[in-house]
């Protein structure tokens, strides 16, 4: 192991952490290592057709092979000044840029039994789980519940139900599909425009949508699931998006809630430990595009930190994401800050018509995620 070089670890295998890793690998005088179960990363968009069982899981998973990079394919559990904790030992790093996402908190949710009662679910290996819950529902009220404020990809619960109502519908099967939501109004950060297209969605597929319902934090811990004035929520199967909360590594630096702030270039309260991705503090939208351009701050400042030239970095990114309309196809949602970055800058917003994935842009961002992974992103 060759200590000539300064050692940066990159924790995760997300968008943020693989902007920051090719922009490590890109200077040819640091050692790029990558840290992640399995040495996999994941395409979260494929979640909802693989809990409705319309994919496998394998479909959205690959390994990480990124020539020049050393992956340890293991789940890092400490990081400290100088050193990331992985499977018994410690590897020595002059940075570390932690991407690890949030942890989902799917309590203490009873099983369900006979295709009913409640299930959780926010990224692949969940959406797994819960497949043959979901498919072996046939009748009834089915209720996608959004548990909290915090949460990937904000338009994703709307797709899911909007999907579920869908496939009901083309299976001919009696269910009734509900999304409760404590949103006053879907998307309303992003503006009116996202708002009234994600409610004519929801209407066109007879999505009912219950707004201003927040989920009882404590009950939802003990396996309730109640709303705050102490009701149970409506369901003969519920689809719960579980609360997001601190990432283990990073949570003694979360002080207010699961995020953690950094500043300008990435950099957390740790001396050397740099941030990037869900974890941290943003005014951006928890999509693709921001993720990215977090990993690549983080990246540019650990860099310019160990006395490596700075590189080029958006001042503001373009976040797309695609809102599953059920039958395969997809709407792109895009949007831009010509005004410069929120909260002083508005986004300008693009919402495409459905259509089929490879149609919609869908399919070709999955190929780009398989192109990061392999190492052959341009």
């Amino acid at each position: 192991m060759s200590q000539s070089r300064p050692t940066v670890v990159v924790i995760g295998a997300g968008p943020a952490a693989l902007a920051a890793l090719y922009r490590v690998l890109a200077e040819p005088g640091v050692r790029p290592v990558l840290v992640a179960p399995d040495g996999r990363s994941s395409y979260l968009p494929g979640a909802l057709a693989v809990a409705t069982g319309d994919a496998s899981i394998e479909r959205y998973r690959a390994r990480v092979e990124i020539s020049g990079v050393e992956v340890v394919p293991a789940a890092a559990d400490a990081i400290e000044t100088g050193r990331v904790h992985v499977a018994g030992q410690w590897i020595d790093a002059q940075a570390v840029i932690a991407a690890p996402g949030l942890t989902l908190t799917p309590g203490g949710l009873r099983q369900p039994q006979a295709g009913q009662g409640t299930v959780a679910f926010w990224d692949l290996e969940g959406a797994a789980r819960v497949a043959g819950v979901i498919g072996a529902f046939d009748h009834g009220l089915l209720n996608v519940v959004i548990a909290s404020t915090l949460y990937r990809c904000p338009p994703a619960p709307y797709g899911l139900a909007i999907r579920l109502a869908r496939r009901a519908t083309q299976l001919g099967r009696p269910v009734r599909v509900a999304l409760t939501t404590p949103e006053p109004q879907p998307l309303a950060a992003i503006g009116s425009q996202v708002s009234k297209f994600l409610r004519d969605a929801c209407a066109d597929a007879g999505v009912e949508i219950f707004f201003d319902t927040h989920v009882d934090q404590l009950a939802y811990a003990d396996g309730e699931l109640r709303d705050d004035a102490g009701s149970a929520l409506p369901g003969d199967l519920t689809v719960v998006i579980p609360p997001h909360t601190a990432h283990p590594l990073l949570a003694k630096l979360a002080t207010t809630g699961p995020l953690v702030d950094v500043d300008e270039h990435g950099r957390t309260a740790i001396g050397g430990v740099y941030a990037a991705g869900d974890v941290i503090k943003s005014a951006y939208p928890r999509a693709t595009a921001p993720a990215a351009l977090s990993g690549l701050v983080a990246a540019d400042g650990a860099l310019a930190d160990l006395g490596f030239k700075r590189a080029p970095v958006p001042a503001t990114p373009e976040p797309d994401c695609f809102i599953d309309q059920g039958a395969g196809r997809y709407s792109r949602l895009q949007l831009s800050y010509p005004s410069g970055p929120p909260p002083a800058g508005s986004a300008t917003v693009t919402i495409g018509a459905p259509a089929l994935a490879g149609l919609s842009g869908f399919d070709a961002a999955l190929e780009r995620w398989r192109a990061s992974c392999a190492g052959l992103q341009k």
